[in-house]
């Protein structure tokens, strides 16, 4: 112990004399490790504070995981914009709290505006003549697409309404084709829901296809649900009934196209999506004989902006 004493005594004994000799022959020298030794203790002491604030954060983080609510998160909600293919839409805070009722988690002290205040013109029960409860049951073959649908495993609680093309039409679960496509419907007064497309309602493209025209095992030939699909607009309005709920989601149309159904579009507009999105398609264009089937589509897509309750 005496001798490491005795070496430390040595050390800054010529530690001095070295600091005395650089002050008389080169002062500026000695300046410039002053400020460099002072840079560094400032440096270390900055970056152990930083660790020290890092390291008490993230144990508060995981002592509290849940975001605190300011009062400015209580008093000013965000907008909410929701987009369909670069299509911009607001979506009210009236809808967004809609939403979350559909879901059971309705939002306390907001009340679901009523039906006829968020329609832009009224619904007129006489002019929607396409369409039907399902109640016919399977009249077509099981052919060119078409697949079970009828019968009570197949029933939803949905109905589809669309004022533009006349439509007042329940909506039953469809699934694939023997082929891997998308089926339709056996009844052609009904609307099909793809069953591993989204939900209506809820966050994704739910997929929905109806017949424009159709031939039944007897051989009679007359006009389908989607008969009048062509009329509809961007800008219009379509309508899905939930009855359990009693509620009506009210959807803007978007967008509407003319395609094939081998083209890169139809991929498109059977992608899911990250809005609450319905696509309803039937057939249009020309009827090929040896397919048995039309070679272009009608495709409308419309977008969730808002849920209503029933007028009183």
């Amino acid at each position: 112990m005496r001798r490491t004493w005795q070496l430390v005594c040595g050390w800054c004994d010529e530690l001095l004399w070295f600091v005395a000799d650089l002050r008389e022959r080169r002062p500026g020298l000695l300046l410039g490790l002053i400020a460099g030794c002072v840079a560094l203790v400032v440096f270390a002491l900055v970056t152990v504070v930083a660790i020290s604030d890092g390291a008490s954060n993230r144990q508060g983080e995981s002592l509290s995981p849940e975001r605190s609510v300011t009062a400015a998160d209580q008093t000013t909600p965000p907008v909410r914009y929701v987009a369909y293919n670069g299509l911009a839409h607001q979506q009210s805070q009236e809808a967004a709290s809609a939403e979350a009722a559909s879901a059971g988690t309705e939002q306390a002290g907001v009340a679901l505006r009523m039906l006829s205040e968020l329609l832009r013109d009224r619904l007129d029960d006489s002019e929607l003549i396409y369409g039907s409860d399902g109640s016919e049951g399977s009249i077509l073959p099981l052919d060119n697409g078409v697949v079970p649908s009828s019968g009570p495993r197949f029933q939803t609680q949905w109905q589809l309404i669309l004022p533009s093309a006349g439509i007042r039409a329940a909506v039953v679960q469809v699934g694939l084709t023997p082929d891997g496509a998308m089926g339709s419907p056996d009844n052609p007064f009904v609307v099909g829901w793809f069953n591993r497309s989204a939900r209506p309602g809820e966050t994704g493209n739910a997929l929905l296809g109806g017949h424009r025209d159709y031939q039944d095992r007897d051989g009679n030939i007359d006009v389908g649900v989607c008969w009048k699909l062509d009329d509809t607009r961007v800008g219009d309005q379509l309508i899905m009934f939930e009855e359990s709920q009693n509620r009506y989601y009210v959807y803007d149309i978007v967008d509407k196209a003319t395609i094939r159904p081998d083209s890169k579009e139809a991929i498109r507009y059977l992608s899911q999506t990250r809005e609450s999105v319905v696509t309803l398609i039937t057939c249009s264009g020309d009827f090929d004989e040896q397919t048995h089937s039309y070679e272009e589509r009608i495709v409308v897509v419309a977008l969730l902006s808002a849920v209503a309750r029933p007028d009183a």
